[in-house]
């Protein structure tokens, strides 16, 4: 423990007196804070989206009962038009009352962009079918979807392990290359401890370069209810051990005695291909063993459905038109019959939309499940998905919040429905009694137990191989 110690020590002063060091160590303390610094504004951003949808909300519904309640006491100036009367259970249901399915960030959604970029936060659910509300919207721009956010997983990922790297590539090799490494090797009782407390203190640096930046960003920006959640000891021991597998993964390279050049080249084509190349053929192969249409697609062919229905909807009502003669929607009863061919309408387009929505979300299903598997093979993709998760954003909760607003939808319709069917208006106590979407529950933190598994193993195996080098160095 002392001859660790005191490489340790010796390897600090070091590394204090190195200008570059502290530039490298700055840069990413400050890519950290402005990525953190970004997320909370896009957190911001979100939270005033669902506070606007909920109003507006609350300010519909209120001029629905206010409606209403002049229409029963007879003060309104006539019937209103179907499309406006607060009565009127077809069309309510389809706009004028629709509710908001809103999914409010996480404690730590600062954290990880994830898909929140690709789903929008608050949904206003109607009678009418899914792509009439869950794609009606664009909620960022093509061009930046493309290059992306600048998160604090990005940091991690991509920018904190080229850090790692360039402090631990070349401790033996630059050592061997100037002429120390003998004398430093004779000068000390255990070699391989000195070493490991060298190469330890070269690691040490820029892991709580970004474990302070972490906790100070997340405290300030964030404020206490982040360093608070329950994720946050998860994300603190997913950047630790994250770290460990690139600093094992340098001391493995440089355990092989070769140099400078041969190390710094070898470690960089190790990150071009696990950060880059890894999750894009992982990418690649699943959506070439389980092929599905893009969103664009699967919007086109749900919005097609829903064209084919109302040219079903037209033929059905001009033979309708001609078999009783054009005053037949004039007759007693029209208007229920008319609102009865309508529903009929929407509920065909709803079940043709429903399947195609289905069999996109299967093959998306089967995508997923593939990539999962294939996930281990790249550390950098495993230590993202931890953090989404752990942020909030990722796709297990969205996978929730979209299986609860089906849920929703159906008893959304049958509320509504139900009374258009019946011919019934709608009342006061109807509109106190409609339906809200149920919040998510608060869990206890993500589950990180498999990426925290597949980060330690390759580490603990990369550790073993640089001990090897490391030990044939040292004197016997």
């Amino acid at each position: 423990m002392s001859a660790f110690l005191a490489g340790l020590r010796f390897e600090a002063v070091m590394l204090r007196r190195e200008a570059a060091v502290w530039m490298a160590l700055t840069a990413l303390v400050a890519a950290a804070l402005f990525a953190l610094w970004n997320g909370a504004a896009r957190v911001e951003t979100q939270r005033n989206l669902v506070a606007s949808a909920r109003a507006d909300e609350a300010q519909r519904i209120e001029g629905l009962r206010r409606t209403l309640a002049e229409l029963e006491k007879g003060e309104s100036h006539g019937e209103p038009p179907p499309y406006r009367n607060p009565r009127n259970a077809a069309f309510m249901g389809g706009g004028p009352a629709a509710t908001v399915a809103a999914l409010s960030p996480a404690p730590l959604a600062l954290v990880a962009v994830g898909q929140s970029d690709l789903f929008p936060p608050a949904i206003r659910v109607t009678t009418g079918s899914k792509d009439n509300f869950l794609f009606a919207d664009e909620i960022d721009n093509p061009a930046n979807l493309m290059s992306g956010a600048t998160d604090l997983a990005f940091v991690i990922v991509i920018i904190y392990p080229l850090v790692i790297l360039a402090l631990t590539f070349n401790l033996l090799a630059g050592e061997r290359e100037a002429g120390s490494l003998a004398m430093t090797l004779a000068s000390a009782r255990r070699p391989g401890a000195a070493l490991g407390g060298k190469l330890a203190a070269r690691v040490l640096a820029p892991i709580v370069a970004i474990l302070l930046a972490t906790v100070a960003g997340a405290g300030f920006f964030a404020g206490r209810e982040a360093l608070a959640a329950a994720g946050f000891a998860q994300l603190v021991a997913v950047i630790f051990v994250y770290g460990l597998f690139w600093a094992a993964l340098a001391a493995a390279v440089d355990g092989l005695g070769k140099s400078s050049a041969f190390n710094a080249l070898t470690v960089i084509g190790a990150w071009v291909a696990l950060t880059m190349l890894t999750p894009a053929a992982i990418n690649s192969l699943a959506g070439y063993a389980h092929p599905a249409p893009s969103r664009v697609d699967m919007v086109l062919a749900a919005r097609a459905a829903t064209t084919d229905a109302d040219r079903e909807r037209d033929a059905a009502l001009a033979r309708y038109m001609d078999e009783h003669g054009a005053d037949a929607g004039m007759k007693r009863g029209a208007a229920q019959e008319r609102t009865l061919r309508r529903l009929a309408t929407q509920e065909a387009a709803f079940q043709r939309v429903e399947g195609v929505i289905a069999e996109h979300d299967a093959q998306l299903e089967r995508q997923r499940a593939l990539a999962d598997r294939l996930a281990f093979l790249s550390p950098p993709l495993l230590a993202w998905r931890a953090m989404t998760d752990i942020a909030g954003t990722g796709e297990a909760r969205y996978r929730d919040f979209l299986a609860r607003i089906h849920a929703f939808h159906l008893d959304w319709r049958d509320f509504f429905l139900s009374r258009a069917r019946a011919g019934a208006p709608l009342t006061a106590q109807d509109y106190a009694a409609l339906p809200r979407f149920p919040q998510a529950t608060q869990t206890g933190g993500a589950d990180i137990a498999a990426p925290l598994l597949g980060l330690a193993l390759p580490a603990l195996v990369l550790a073993a191989f640089a001990w090897r080098g490391f030990r044939r160095c040292a004197p016997r």
